[in-house]
């Protein structure tokens, strides 16, 4: 028998080796590249979280004095203090910018309406539901020291949107009246002081001014027909920030 049919040819075996390492070094690039691809999905989805806060907030609201016009006659309504709470999404654009979607209600009782249709009526309620988009800017200081005053940051914002819903509800002679309307342009100015609790959270301060001027509200009860009414004031807030 011929020894040379029990050889495997060496160039067979030089093949196989080749084959063997080239597989070995697929799957480690396959390995790498799962890698690569799973890194860059956890790197954007801490990129897209960087800088997003989450806000709630809670104060007192202050309606100005203003007009109520209903049939050619006017009254001066007066308003006691009231509340205002809500919530805010927003996001860190930059070590001192921040825009943010916000969301609050406030509602004041009526005091008084002094002259016009609804001259004598002392039981009612102003209220609005609000949307808001904000731009902050935050003075940040250098922290120079370990004291509460050296943490704390001032700034200033500005908002736009709309009241999604503003009434004004009366009763006169035992009857409710109820008028209202819906998305309602309205501006509002920022003033307050931030201060970081830890790392995730933060407290804050707060000062505003909400403008919508004067709002044609539809009789929605009752037998008097729609009035314009001014919707304008301050309010004092303390809230709080996680951010993620």
């Amino acid at each position: 028998m011929n020894s040379d049919l029990g050889r495997i040819p060496e160039n067979l075996i030089s093949n196989t080796i080749i084959m063997k390492i080239i597989n070995r070094y697929q799957n480690i690039g396959r390995v790498f590249a799962t890698s690569i691809v799973a890194t860059s999905a956890i790197v954007q989805a801490q990129s897209i979280w960087d800088g997003v806060y989450l806000e709630a907030f809670g104060g007192f609201s202050e309606l100005l004095d203003g007009g109520i016009k209903e049939g050619g006659t006017t009254g001066d309504g007066s308003y006691d203090i009231g509340f205002l709470s809500g919530m805010s999404f927003g996001k860190v654009i930059s070590p001192s910018w921040a825009m943010e979607l916000e969301w609050f209600y406030r509602s004041n009782s009526v005091e008084s309406v002094t002259g016009g249709e609804f001259d004598g009526v002392s039981d009612g309620d102003f209220a609005s539901t609000n949307l808001m988009l904000n731009v902050i800017y935050t003075f940040n200081r250098e922290n120079s020291g370990g004291n509460f005053f050296s943490k704390v940051n001032p700034y200033v914002g500005v908002g736009f949107g709309a009241m999604q819903e503003i009434d004004i509800d009366f009763t006169v002679a035992g009857a409710e009246q109820e008028h209202s309307d819906n998305w309602v342009p309205a501006a509002q100015f920022i003033a307050g002081l931030h201060y970081p609790i830890s790392e995730k959270f933060s407290a804050f301060a707060e000062l505003r001014y909400h403008y919508s001027g004067s709002s044609t509200l539809e009789v929605q009860t009752g037998p008097a027909g729609e009035i314009d009414a001014d919707y304008n004031g301050y309010s004092a807030l303390l809230g709080l920030r996680y951010s993620f």
